[in-house]
């Protein structure tokens, strides 16, 4: 299931570059966002963000996220709301014979959605900015690591110590504790892309509404 997600949304990010290529500059990419700039071609500010509000008080869109704020003297909308991540457990690699134990976990992190209009082009970005849920209770270090051009060493290191002393409390040998933490640059590295393509997803298709498409 978790593999045709994947291919799923390989296709969207090729559609995605493909299509919008004449229309957009590239992406800018940061640690924990990501944006992109489009022409105006005549659209108005209020029509950006009438637009922008139907997709996001969609059947679809509207369950993860909240409208925070319209300003048209600023001429930017913000929006809140939450984004689930799915990847690999690691702790199948510790116990592969064990029965019953997930093969994916989930973990939800905060977003925030801006658009901002220009004299001559608007600007949508999607930030992560917080985590809500892990599986070990470890946000603070967790989110730390999450960073959409390279894991900081020093952030993976304090996150790799705050597991090594949590497994060696519940009693799970040293052999085992390596194996999670040789494991977790990937598994950041997973989520990561998945956050990353997450953001250029709704990128596109909220401009693609926004355009009238």
């Amino acid at each position: 299931m978790i593999k045709l997600k994947k291919v799923l949304r390989i296709c969207l990010l090729m559609i995605l570059f493909f299509s919008g290529a004449l229309m957009a500059q590239e992406s800018q990419i940061a640690k924990k966002s990501v944006s992109k700039t489009y022409d105006l071609n005549g659209l108005k500010p209020s029509l950006i963000f009438s637009r922008a509000e139907t997709w996001f008080t969609n059947e679809v869109n509207g369950e993860n996220n909240v409208i925070e704020s319209v300003d048209p003297e600023s001429k930017e909308l913000l929006v809140k709301g939450e984004t689930k991540v799915l990847y690999k457990n690691i702790g199948k690699e510790l116990y592969p014979k064990r029965s019953g134990m997930a093969e994916v976990l989930d973990a939800y992190f905060g977003h925030l959605i801006e658009i901002k209009v220009g004299e001559d082009s608007y600007t949508i970005t999607y930030a992560v900015t917080d985590m809500r849920k892990e599986m070990y209770g470890k946000e603070d270090v967790f989110f730390d690591c999450i960073n959409f051009i390279e894991v900081d060493k020093d952030a993976l290191k304090n996150y790799n110590d705050d597991m090594n002393k949590l497994l060696k409390a519940n009693l799970v040998f040293k052999k085992r504790r390596d194996i999670f933490l040789e494991n977790s640059p990937a598994q950041f590295e997973e989520v990561n892309t998945f956050l990353l393509s997450e953001g250029e997803t709704n990128i596109f298709s909220l401009n693609e509404t926004v355009v009238g498409n």
